[in-house]
């Protein structure tokens, strides 16, 4: 997980230790509830370090009618502190236990929990394209034009261009471009790819972890919401190895599961966690394979691995199979 996904993701374990609800929105539109009930738009922008004061008049200079500017971050400088006490913006400060919301600081009153160590990264954006192309051709059992991996992904052919350059196992033929080497196309995704970021929210359920991700995505349908089923689940359809110990799903937008049974979870307690990804392309290879509502094989096996356990490894090496025959030269 990157540091802007390690923020977000503290952030959201610290309003919950608040009792901060936060029932919907998307990765930079949180609609919160407040303890008293009240309802707050955010609109929410995360950075790893404290904004200048420069980038925070250049931010308040751009105001919303319906949405509050919500800064989160590691920790608030004095001039960010004044700027939440006096209501002008609302701010998480991670790393020191701060929460203000239109003026007004709100307690955290739980024991904190243990949190995953943010991995190294460049800061910027990142190569979604040239990761997804690497899914689809490894996915894929032909050869696939320029102008169809672009309506696959939903991209422009230039953008499709310029990733395709950048990837060294694939080659072009008469056909459309394949992966040349199917081993070495793999290695070099599952190296150079830091996993779909956004942000991850954790609950707990007593139901098997097969009935509580069925639970939770028949919940999100009846919501509206897009859901991808990955990690164990998910592998289970694909390679069944294991028994299940950990549900994963992606969704287009934060859900409140607790509607639906469950209980808000720290990382290390969960039986489910739910992601809103930052990596739009989540959906579009998961539509290469079957059956729907699950994420891709190379996905699922991903997060098979950072669920752990002794059989992890062995896990996601089955799921893996399942795609190696499926790519021809």
């Amino acid at each position: 997980m990157d540091e802007t996904a390690q923020v977000l993701s503290d952030a959201v374990a610290l309003l919950r230790r608040a009792g901060i609800r936060l029932p919907s929105g998307s990765l930079d539109a949180w609609d919160l509830t407040l303890p008293d009930g009240r309802q707050l738009p955010t609109r929410v922008r995360a950075s790893r370090r404290p904004p200048t004061p420069t980038i925070l008049t250049r931010l308040l200079a751009q105001p919303d009618p319906v949405r509050r500017l919500l800064v989160v971050t590691p920790r608030a400088t004095a001039h960010l502190r004044t700027l939440a006490t006096n209501g002008e913006v609302d701010v998480i400060a991670v790393n020191q236990d701060l929460l203000v919301f239109a003026g007004e600081r709100y307690d955290v009153t739980e024991a904190a929990s243990p949190t995953a160590t943010p991995t190294p990264g460049a800061w910027g954006r990142k190569p979604w394209v040239r990761w997804a192309l690497a899914r689809a051709l490894l996915l894929s059992d032909t050869a696939q034009t320029q102008h169809r991996l672009a309506e696959l992904l939903s991209v422009s052919q230039q953008a499709v261009s310029l990733a395709l350059k950048q990837l060294q196992a694939v080659r072009r033929t008469e056909h459309g471009w394949f992966a040349d080497s199917p081993e070495a196309l793999l290695a070099e995704y599952l190296a150079g790819y830091p996993g779909p970021g956004g942000v991850v929210t954790y609950w707990y359920g007593l139901d098997p972890v097969i009935a509580q991700a069925t639970a939770a995505v028949e919940f999100c349908a009846q919501k509206g919401i897009s859901v991808l089923v990955s990690g164990d689940p998910a592998a289970d359809v694909y390679a069944p190895w294991r028994l299940p110990t950990r549900a994963m799903l992606y969704t287009d937008r934060f859900v409140d599961l607790s509607a639906a049974g469950f209980s808000a979870a720290t990382e290390a307690e969960h039986t489910l966690a739910v992601q809103v990804p930052a990596d739009p392309t989540l959906w579009r290879t998961a539509e290469i394979s079957e059956p729907a509502l699950l994420a891709d094989p190379l996905i699922t096996a991903a997060d098979v691995l950072r669920a752990g356990g002794p059989d992890a490894a062995e896990a996601a090496k089955h799921v893996l199979a399942t795609i190696r025959h499926k790519v021809t030269l």
